[in-house]
């Protein structure tokens, strides 16, 4: 047991393996002489061992003798067996034929007509048999002896290990009675608070009909048990249950007992979540009939006699349950007496649960602000009960429906009926449309149960899709940021090549400027205008004058100089300013007012350009992402910006569809975190509206 409990970390297990005395020398002593069969072994001294062996051969002598007998006497035996009287090898002789068979008799058999002789010739092997035998038994209580003592020296520890064995096997049958009921261990309430939630009586639970059978011999089909749910506040110290007969009542009042004083006992109880039990210094009651013929004791005088001594044991920690209190005798005088019981009993601070058929009693707990009427419910169309509690309900007794169901004449309850006349159908009635309302009420309250069910399951499931949505949307940014740098990567790859290629082939790469190098990268080979030496550009540009009209080359974004600076200009390009080097300008024709029509390059030509000059004077370039996956599209519109960047475009348009618009939505955050991107915002109708998106460039 120590050895199990070793590996056990929970603490009142580790204590009680602390506890547990090591009686393991003392079972290796029991062992080495009490084989598995609770017999003595024969190892277990060398003297034991010789002594049998010694046994064994004698035996064998003996029966060897025997059984040669058996076939020449076989004429004066009765039976043709070897028999064993005390302690003696013999042979069954037939009473007629003993003068034949020289021996000594040890007994003859209860007919007379055999007796039981031990030949001579086997005399002095008995002997040796017996003295052989005398010695084997000295040995084994020798060997006891010394057993014997050895465990009175481990008394205590035997004593001590006996009661903790004997705690955790009653855990440990706790625990298989809590798997086999499906029970819990409940809360204990310090408020005085009582909550039972599906609680089930164990002789009812239909779990525990084959735990039934083998402890109670219990014949009976296994039935569907109705849970019980009950609820009292701290205040409320009286619970009178009414209903019809075999309704369930005294049922509630077993079940709320039993499984206090199983919570109180540490005893799973068979109940579901949410049960709280008050604790009780202890539980009396009066159920059932306690009549007694021969002692000359009625019920009602013996249900008096134990109301009279839980009276006398009240108290405030004390729970009483009675069971059809005030009944046995006249209603009248049965519902006074029960009336003044309760209240002294309720006076003296005791708890108590009564069932009972008397108005006068259901009145009283009506009356009271500590008391509470429950009523078991009845269902009127079948005309049976269902066993569920309703309290707050006078039950009514229903005895002309049980009486109905039971198989009483129709003339006989209708004659009933009269002699209860007008005003008991009256009352008969409002009781049974008050009953209807409120299960009409329960019922609404079930439904708004149930509606208030669904609308959190359906708030789970939003917020499992906004969570769902939230994932997307991240795993979309890494995927777009993973595209983003593998882009920029590949970049940086593509320029390093390019460089490479430029000094290797330094007379035919000199002619273009390290930004053309750029830009045809980024755009994927998209401008393939050849652009004069960066030196000389700048020379001729700085003709240019303020005042004048010039062009960003390579593109028809033209407009007019503003001011110079030493390596830059301001041009005015559709009410915009934009700083451009002035190694990116050209002339295009005489002061401002006088712009020619320059023919479209073959890059504006190849994105669609205009020839109109105020699309020129736009110049918004249009990357195409429909249908792309996002992280493509990220790289397709990271190329677009280098390329419209460079080009000095003020916006870039990003056709991307409408779709789900999860494309729409991940191409938008990518680009508001965007360090060139100033504002962005759905395009015109005409321009697609939100299946394109218009991008401000700083």
């Amino acid at each position: 047991m120590r050895k199990a409990l070793a590996g056990v970390d929970t603490p009142n297990l580790s204590e009680r393996a602390r506890r547990l005395p090591d009686l393991q020398l003392l079972m290796d002593a029991a062992a080495k002489i009490i084989g598995p069969d609770g017999a003595v072994r024969d190892d277990a001294s060398s003297e034991l061992a010789a002594l049998r062996r010694r046994l064994r051969r004698r035996r064998s002598d003996v029966s060897r003798r025997l059984e040669k007998m058996l076939e020449t006497r076989r004429d004066a035996l009765a039976d043709a067996v070897i028999v064993l009287r005390n302690d003696r090898y013999c042979l069954p002789v037939s009473a007629s034929a003993r003068s034949r068979v020289a021996g000594i008799v040890h007994d003859r058999s209860g007919s007379g007509q055999t007796v039981f002789v031990e030949p001579l010739e086997v005399v002095e092997a008995n002997n040796e048999l017996a003295l052989a035998g005398a010695e084997e038994r000295r040995e084994v209580e020798r060997l006891l002896t010394s057993l014997g003592r050895a465990v009175l020296d481990r008394a205590d520890d035997l004593l001590t290990a006996t009661a903790e064995v004997a705690e955790l096997d009653a855990r440990e049958a706790a625990v298989d009675f809590a798997e086999a009921s499906a029970g819990r261990v409940p809360e204990i309430s310090d408020d005085g608070t009582w909550t039972l939630s599906q609680a089930r009586h164990p002789l009812l639970d239909p779990r525990l009909a084959d735990l039934r059978r083998r402890a109670l011999g219990e014949t009976r089909e296994a039935r569907d048990a109705v849970p019980l749910d009950l609820e009292l506040s701290a205040g409320a110290r009286l619970l009178v249950v009414s209903g019809p007969n075999a309704g369930g009542k005294t049922v509630v009042l077993k079940t709320a007992g039993l499984l206090s004083l199983m919570a109180q006992a540490g005893l799973p109880v068979p109940a579901g979540a949410g049960t709280r039990l008050p604790v009780f210094g202890a539980v009396t009651s009066e159920i059932g009939d306690a009549q007694q013929i021969l002692e000359d004791r009625s019920t009602f005088s013996s249900s008096m006699e134990t109301l009279a001594r839980i009276l006398d044991d009240s108290a405030e920690d004390r729970l009483a349950l009675v069971d059809e209190i005030g009944s046995a005798t006249d209603p009248e005088e049965g519902g006074a007496l029960a009336i003044a019981f309760l209240e002294e009993y309720l006076s003296r601070g005791g708890r108590a649960i009564v069932t009972t058929h008397l108005s006068k009693i259901k009145a009283f707990a009506a009356g009271r602000e500590d008391a509470i009427g429950a009523a078991m419910e009845f269902d009127e169309a079948t005309g049976r009960p269902t066993y569920r509690l309703h309290p707050g309900l006078s039950g009514r007794s229903r005895a002309l429906s049980v009486a109905a169901r039971e198989g009483l004449p129709e003339k006989v309850l209708a004659r009933a009926r009269e002699i209860l006349g007008p005003a008991w159908e009256r009352r008969d009635r409002a009781e049974s449309d008050a009953e209807a309302a409120l299960e009409r009420l329960r019922g609404e309250e079930r439904e708004l149960a149930r509606e208030r069910e669904a609308a959190q399951r359906e708030v789970e499931r939003l917020a499992a899709e906004r969570a769902a949505a939230a994932r997307e949307r991240e795993k979309m940014l890494e995927s777009g940021l993973a595209g983003f740098e593998r882009a920029r990567e590949e970049l940086a790859r593509r320029v390093e090549s390019e460089i490479e290629s430029l000094r290797e082939d330094g007379a035919r790469r000199a002619s273009e400027s390290a930004a053309r190098v750029l830009a045809r990268a980024e755009a994927d080979a998209a401008v393939d205008v050849v652009l004069e030496a960066r030196e000389d550009r700048i020379e001729r540009a700085r003709a240019i004058g303020t005042g004048d009209r010039a062009r960003l080359r390579g593109t028809r974004t033209e407009g007019t100089v503003s001011s110079l600076e030493a390596e830059s200009a301001w041009l005015d390009v559709s009410g915009k300013r934009l700083r451009v080097p002035l190694g990116e300008l050209e002339r295009v024709g005489g002061p401002a007012g006088k712009r020619p029509s320059p023919e479209p390059s073959p890059a504006v030509a190849r994105r669609g350009g205009s020839d109109s000059p105020e699309v020129a004077s736009v110049s918004t370039p249009e990357v195409n992402v429909i249908g792309r996956r996002l992280d493509e599209a990220v790289e397709e519109v990271e190329k677009a910006l280098d390329a419209a960047l460079l080009a000095g475009a003020a916006r870039l348009r990003v056709v991307h569809g409408h779709g789900t618009g999860r494309l729409r939505d991940g191409l938008r955050d990518h680009l508001r975190q965007h360090p060139a991107v100033s504002r962005l915002h759905a395009a015109e109708p005409r321009e697609g509206g939100n299946g394109a998106t218009v991008v401000e460039l700083k």
